[in-house]
This record gives C-alpha cells, structure tokens and sequence, in this order.
C-alpha cells in the first residue's frame, strides 16, 4: 500500500537531496525493510476511508506531508492498541469548516478531539542555501571511514557553495589522526559531548564533527561516514516553534463541545522539558531588582506561553499538549513523549489519558508521571530498526 513491490538491491547511503520516501522505498539495508513492513502493518490498520489520501500524502516526495503523515499513522495505531477508538476528520457541531484529524473515545467512554502538528526550528529556512548545505554533506553521507562515524552539527547559511570534497578531505585527515579506542574510553568515562571535535567553515556557514568510534567488530564496514546530524543549532530557541503551532490550533476550530488534545512532534535533538515548559507557559527570565543590588535576581515566567499571556490564560480550548521530540520513521521505539495537562482548560481532558507519561500542574509546581512508552504498546525491541 504505502511502498512499492520489488526486489531491491541499492544499500548506499540516503543523499541529503533525497526524498523521506524516496530513501525508504528503494533501500535494500535489513533495518530499512523492517521500517517498511512495519509502516505497512499500521497502515493496514488505519480507517479505510482515508487510506487512499494518506498513501498519497506519502508517496508525494514531500518530505512535511510524509512525516506529517507518518505522524498521523503512528498516533492512530498508538491509541487504537490502548483500546481507543479513532474517527478521522469529524464535523464540528459548531459549524466550522474546519476539522481535526480524529475524534476520539476513550476506553472508558471518554470523548476528545486530537490534532496532530509537525513544529520546526527550521520553518524559515532559505530553500536554495539548504540545498547547498545538503550537496555539501552529501560528500560525508556518501564516503565512510574504518574506524570513526561523526555527528554534524551546523550553524549559518552559505552564499555560495561549499566544497563538499574539501570538507570530506580534511574530515578524514583528521579522524586518521585519531585513535578509535582511545576516543570511546574518553566517552565511557566522560559522555559523548567530551569526543574530539573537529570545525570547518564556509562564509557564514559553520561545520562541528564529533568523532563517534564504531564498535571493534563494525570496524571497516560502515557504509556512511554520518552518524548524527543536527542542523541549525543555536540559530532559533527550541521552544517558539511548539508555542506558535499550539496558538495555531487553539484558534483554528472556534470554540468546541469536547476536549482538544495537541499532539505536536518537534524535529530536534535537543528539546526538554524546559524547553516544553517554556512552550506552554512561558519564558524563564530572570528578574532584577532596580537599585537594590544586594537582592538576588529571582527567577519568573515571560507572560509569553501558549497558554499563559499577557492577559492571563488564554489558548483555554487546548486542553492538552501531547509533545514528541523527533519522532520518524526510524525513531518509534526510543523517543519520548509527554502529555501535558491544561490548568486552565475550558473543557479538561479525559483521566484516561494519565496512562501514558503525562505532566500535571499541582499548586505551582509541575509533576511528570510515567505511562506507557512508544515502543511497549507499538512491540518495538529498543533498538529497533537495528534489531529485528
């Protein structure tokens, strides 16, 4: 349904150019082919009135409309395994012509809207400087090493383009400098942050390497010379993109008879909970006193959240905010997720939802609960693809 039939033969690399969907329909790599037969399995699942759109969502090459769609399948098959019952895009009694992905019912009656939403600190990128970016990693992507694979982080935009052979050339000059075992024993005692790093620049646009050691018995078989990558860090806070997409869908349905649920999936290594909290209620800033030097400066929230503003509390028809960090297509069994409980909700959310790991406010502290993961209720081992 989703991926096409036939045999395949191409292991190399996915190009920075390439499409979501075009790398997994034509890889023929064991951990690949798992991701697609388990897409498939959920898909078989999904309601079947609205199958055939969400086959083109993503099979369109769009990148936003496959992981927004992937996204959708994963919430469905989530929550259907927890019991629930899903109907995709019901009509509001409001009248509104818009409507949300699911109304749902809850195992023990319980009824809700959820809404899901891709948020990115990478929403107002110039398109033509990333494809320059992406033909210059292309090089690192396409090109391995015996003993090392790197974690990318960059920062800036090129004018014009880098030299992706330059940057490949003095990557691996350095990493032949380094010792694989002396570098992990460096990581088990320090983290992975304490790995030798490497800079490489062009005009405005900034390069880190992190040396990660392969294992001893993957030594000489790597097929990629990227390990992670992580772009535009620094560039944007990691907590407005969330606060506006919430803000968004607070206000796209008027006011509603039931719950709304947000689920928002975040595209970022680095979101936590200050992050999430910031999002939600409002910037940490710390707070002066004008000529009183010897107080300390006390620590308060910006009236800036999605849900606590100027005025007070505001976005009240959100009555939740189920947060995911990077959540794809190959990520399902070891991301987190959080539900967060309006306090100020019109219309509060179900009680069964405290199954899953949840967040409630009590008095003027935030208390987070355990629930159940992704992996335990999807049965993904831990190191899912890798491992079948």
């Amino acid at each position: 349904m989703l991926f096409t039939n036939y045999q395949r033969n191409d292991s190399s690399a996915k190009t920075n150019r390439e499409s979501e969907f075009g790398f997994l329909d034509r890889s023929a790599r064991p951990e690949i082919e798992r991701v697609r037969q388990f897409l498939e399995t959920l898909a078989m699942g999904y309601p079947e009135e609205e199958l055939a759109e969400l086959v083109t969502r993503v099979r369109s090459g769009n990148d936003t409309h496959f992981k927004s769609s992937i996204f959708e399948l994963v919430l469905h098959a989530f929550l259907v395994r927890l019991g629930y019952t899903l109907r995709p895009h019901p009509e509001l009694p409001n009248g509104s012509k818009a409507r949300p992905d699911f109304h749902v019912i809850a195992p023990s009656g319980e009824e809700f809207y959820l809404e899901a939403v891709l948020a990115s600190a990478d929403d107002d990128t110039d398109p033509a400087a990333e494809a320059r970016i992406g033909s210059t990693l292309d090089a690192l992507a396409k090109a391995s090493h015996a003993n090392f694979m790197v974690a990318v982080e960059h920062e800036g935009v090129p004018d014009t383009q880098p030299s992706g052979k330059r940057l490949l050339t003095a990557a691996l000059r350095w990493l032949d400098s380094l010792d694989p075992d002396e570098v992990q024993a460096e990581i088990d005692r320090d983290g992975l942050y304490s790995a030798p790093t490497f800079s490489w620049g062009h005009e405005e646009w900034q390069v880190l390497l992190r040396a990660i050691p392969l294992k001893p018995e993957r030594r000489g078989n790597a097929r990629t010379l990227i390990g992670l990558l992580d772009g535009g860090a620094g560039l944007i806070d990691e907590w407005t993109p969330i606060r506006d997409a919430i803000k968004f869908k607070g206000s796209k349905y008027g006011h509603l008879d039931k719950p709304l649920l947000v689920a928002v999936n975040f595209g970022s290594f680095h979101l936590d909970r200050i992050d999430e909290l910031q999002a939600l209620f409002g910037q940490e800033q710390y707070v002066l006193a004008v000529g009183k030097p010897e107080k300390e400066p006390r620590l308060k929230r910006a009236p800036n959240g999605a849900w606590f503003g100027k005025s007070g509390p505001q976005a009240r028809c959100v009555s939740g905010a189920w947060l995911f960090n990077d959540l794809t297509a190959y990520s399902l069994a070891s991301r987190r997720h959080t539900i967060y409980f309006n306090p100020w909700a019109t219309n509060p959310l179900p009680e069964a939802l405290k199954t899953m790991p949840h967040a409630v406010a009590n008095e003027r502290e935030m208390q987070w609960h355990p629930g159940s993961t992704l992996s335990d209720v999807l049965g993904l081992p831990g190191d899912w693809p890798e491992d079948g």
